[in-house]
């Protein structure tokens, strides 16, 4: 059956994406409280109250459910991140000093962190993604490029001497090392662990600096 009237001010599809939410929402919940086998459709529409129904309205399996609150999660985690950046330009990025450009890097960095702690089923899910089968896998692997080319192509990072292959570096270290601390497989403190990252970035862009130097 097709929805086709407004209710309660609520157009057939704003309805159709709330619930679309909310089960996003529920799926979190469940990942983060038993982890991956916890999630099932029953479990999941029983979590967001609603019908199966409406499960079917909006995915076709468990694993599209999946993805598409990975790539929520992931959308939101990496603006978070590019804003707390660019939040704090560098007037000039190839005269910046080491500590500027590390206070730049700590800025983004700890804003994602904060993020993660405000809501740690964002991570539990990541973490969970890691474990699921190849098609869902692949959503990581594909963010780890998004956030790669997000920072490659970012002019002032790219005149800092960040490149494709240390972009690579950075992203996939920054996303483990994250869900690790935020799921307790790490023990160190968030400030601790935004000065390691912060780092470790810098380690990976200065070296690719100099290899382009040492190129030309």
């Amino acid at each position: 059956m097709v929805e086709s009237r407004n209710f309660l001010g609520e157009t057939p599809d704003e309805r159709r994406e709330r619930r679309k939410k909310a089960l996003i929402d529920a799926a979190l919940t469940l990942i983060y409280s038993g982890g991956l086998p916890a999630v099932g459709v029953r479990s999941v529409t029983a979590q967001a109250k609603l019908s199966s129904r409406y499960f079917y309205e909006n995915f076709t399996s468990i694993d599209e459910l999946l993805i598409e609150s990975f790539r929520e999660v992931a959308t939101g985690l990496l603006e978070i991140g590019m804003t707390a950046l660019h939040a704090r330009q560098l007037p000039d990025p190839k005269a910046a000093s080491a500590d500027e450009i590390l206070d730049t890097f700590r800025q983004g960095l700890d804003a994602v962190l904060g993020d993660l702690v405000a809501d740690p089923r964002k991570a539990a899910l990541i973490s969970a993604v890691t474990a699921s089968g190849p098609r869902v896998r692949q959503e990581l692997q594909q963010f780890v490029f998004i956030v790669a080319t997000a920072i490659s192509s970012d002019v002032s990072a790219a005149e800092i001497g960040v490149d494709r292959a240390s972009a690579l570096y950075i992203a996939g270290g920054v996303v483990q090392l994250a869900v690790a601390y935020i799921l307790g497989d790490i023990e160190i403190d968030r400030p601790e662990l935004v000065e390691r990252l912060a780092r470790l970035t810098y380690g990976a862009v200065a070296g690719a600096a100099a290899d382009t130097a040492s190129a030309d």
